[in-house]
């Protein structure tokens, strides 16, 4: 009863059920029609990819942002801002609401999705609106994007003309109205001509006119003091430029235990975040703050040398959850609670400087569409004898004994020569034709022979694996480095069974200065107790530079002699490093240097254990280049029966 003493938490308690009750957002929310991104990613990525979207952006689930309308009095009460889930075609992905409810039909949020997803294949990257310019003009300006965005969907898929037209019907209906000031009731005014209702206000008619021009101009018109922007149109996305991202260099130096394992989930919603470079965050003074344990909110990052304590995790997600932007700094101390999610992160400027070293390969920049030459450094090695103490079980040993023997009917076959100088023995049909000529013509042949030749195929096969630190995960009580040792154990005893020239190597890195790159087995050695000792132990390394290790395994494999030369890749996860080589910067460099060497006239094929590859794979490898292997306990059996196809 004590409680009722405190008449200040008293009032807040009953003002904050009351607000609650009254808060609600401006479009209305139909649980019952809800459809998830999750139930439709995979047809939406295909309706996405076959409209001509950009083959490697991935579309994933995004974070609400603050949109900045005006609020009405109501909401007003209950916050500054109101967040919508919007969709974004940002430099990296495409970010889609996690679920849509906006229709009362279930039929028509679904529609909804497939509607933004043409909007992001067709819509044009512009350049983006510089920082101080009008809101006005930016506002009419998105406007004007968005109507010859959806009139070239229309135009060019006359088939989505019904759906779009079925949306912004019922979309009208879904809009509040709201007393607004004249200009933002004229910018609503276009809004709803755009949408397909009337505009009976002049002003507004003679924006909407411009609107539908191809070159509009709006430098005439200027924000009245205190303009709001737009409730914002939810088939209408937002699609930002690709400008080169300039941001201040980040001295930083992610500890290896950043991939390791967590208790908790990936979040697999993309966060925004930037990389700042904090003066006063490194500040060694005594000034003393307040810790503000009192206030029931989270804050912003503020510049400020601060204490730092560590949350649980549970907590930690919800922070994460809540904030809108992240903001991604460094701390003296590690931290223990850790996670992990998607961070849609500008990479910091790309050092051009050159490795004056040898090997050194060059990486490709999407983003300048250009090399940096010299910019990584291979370091080539002999893999250790000794490490792991790692040995097959019993069930393993089986499975690699069973394959073994299934691969020896693919040992080349000793083929009968016709016609041949010498031999074991005559060739009869040689020998009546030779004496039937001459008889007739008086001419005669030597070849009267036959002779039995190994007939090998005239094949090279290079086995490149990834040890990133990642393959010191688990999955299934079982760990991902060994379930590769057991698959490489079994392909490398299929290959030597049936007799092609193979050879075996690993990489790992560690920032483009180190490209560790270790040989198992060469083409020139055999594959015997040390080649299986050096796969024994090997040991989890640290990141996945992909376009290097493919590079110069590439190199290797060019100067063979033979006329069929095979690369397969053994991975785990998709490419990243710890500095600028992470998201579609190290995607892009990857499949260029997968291009680079199929020009040159080897035959890749990548096989990956990872949960999300579907998004980033198929655009590295291409139709018919890839296998993705949803169960990795059976990877020992479909590696060696993958090579088997490939070779026959």
């Amino acid at each position: 009863m004590w409680h009722w003493l405190e008449l200040e938490e008293q009032v807040g308690r009953y003002w904050h059920r009351l607000i609650a009750h009254q808060d609600a957002g401006s479009y209305p929310v139909y649980p019952a029609a809800r459809v998830t991104l999750a139930s439709i990613h995979s047809s939406l990525c295909i309706f996405f990819r076959g409209l001509g979207g950009d083959p490697g952006i991935p579309l994933t689930t995004g974070m609400p942002r603050t949109a900045h309308h005006r609020l009405n009095w109501k909401q007003k009460l209950a916050r500054d801002h109101e967040k919508l889930p919007l969709a974004a075609l940002t430099i990296e992905r495409i970010l889609l609401p996690d679920s849509i409810s906006l229709y009362p039909q279930h039929s028509l949020n679904r529609q909804l999705y497939f509607w933004l997803a043409a909007f992001f294949a067709l819509g044009k990257r512009t350049h983006s609106f510089p920082p101080g310019m009008d809101p006005l003009q930016a506002d009419l300006l998105f406007l004007h994007r968005s109507y010859w965005t959806s009139l070239k969907i229309i135009e060019r898929y006359p088939g989505l003309q019904q759906d779009y037209e079925i949306l912004c019907t019922q979309l009208l209906h879904l809009r509040p109205r709201r007393t607004l000031p004249v200009q933002e009731q004229m910018v609503e005014n276009v809004i709803v001509g755009l949408l397909g209702g009337t505009c009976n206000h002049v002003g507004a008619m003679t924006w909407l006119t411009r609107l539908r021009q191809i070159a509009a101009d709006f430098s005439d018109c200027r924000a009245a003091r205190g303009y709001h922007t737009f409730l914002p149109v939810p088939l209408w996305g937002q699609i930002e430029a690709n400008p080169l991202q300039k941001p201040g260099n980040v001295q930083s130096d992610a500890e290896d235990r950043l991939n390791q394992p967590r208790n908790n989930e990936s979040d697999k919603r993309a966060k925004q975040a930037r990389r700042d470079k904090f003066e006063q965050s490194e500040r060694d003074d005594p000034l003393l703050l307040n810790r503000f344990e009192k206030l029931i909110t989270w804050s912003e990052m503020i510049d400020l040398n601060r204490p730092v304590e560590d949350d649980e995790e549970a907590t930690a997600c919800d922070v994460a959850e809540a904030m809108e932007e992240l903001v991604v700094t460094t701390h003296q101390r590690p931290a223990a609670t850790l996670l992990k999610f998607d961070l849609d992160l500008a990479p910091s400027d790309v050092d051009p400087a050159a490795i004056i070293a040898q090997p050194t390969y060059p990486e490709w920049d999407y983003r300048r569409k250009q090399y940096h030459p010299n910019h990584c450094q291979v370091l080539c090695q002999v893999a250790a004898e000794h490490g792991e103490h790692w040995v097959p079980d019993d069930k393993t040993r089986r499975q690699i004994r069973r394959i073994r023997r299934q691969f020896e009917a693919f040992r080349p076959q000793k083929a009968i020569l016709h016609r041949q100088l010498d031999g074991e023995e005559l060739d009869l049909d040689a020998v009546v034709r030779n004496q039937s000529d001459r008889i007739s013509n008086g001419s005669s042949s030597d070849r009267l022979y036959l002779a039995a030749r190994e007939q090998a195929r005239d094949l090279a096969v290079l086995i490149l694996v990834d040890v990133s630190l990642s393959t010191d995960s688990w999955i299934n009580n079982q760990r991902i480095l060994d379930i590769e040792k057991a698959a490489l154990i079994a392909l490398a005893s299929s290959i030597a069974t049936c007799g092609d020239r193979f050879s075996i190597y690993t990489f790992t890195s560690r920032k483009r200065q180190y490209v560790k790159f270790s040989t198992i087995k060469t083409f020139a050695s055999p594959f015997n107790q040390q080649t299986l000792s050096r796969i024994s132990a090997l040991r989890p390394g640290y990141y996945t530079r992909m376009g290097a290790a493919l590079r110069h395994a590439s190199n290797i494999l060019a100067s063979r002699p033979e006329r069929h030369r095979l690369l397969l890749l053994l991975s785990d996860g998709k490419p990243n490093d710890l500095d600028h080589y992470e998201g579609r910067y190290g995607i892009e460099d990857t499949r260029q240097a997968i291009l680079e060497a199929r020009r040159t006239g080897l035959r890749l094929f990548g096989i990956t254990i990872d949960d999300d590859a579907k998004d980033y794979f198929p655009y590295l490898f291409g139709r018919g280049g890839h296998a993705i292997v949803s169960q990795p306990e059976r990877l020992v059996e479909i590696v060696p029966a993958l090579y088997r196809q490939l070779i026959t």
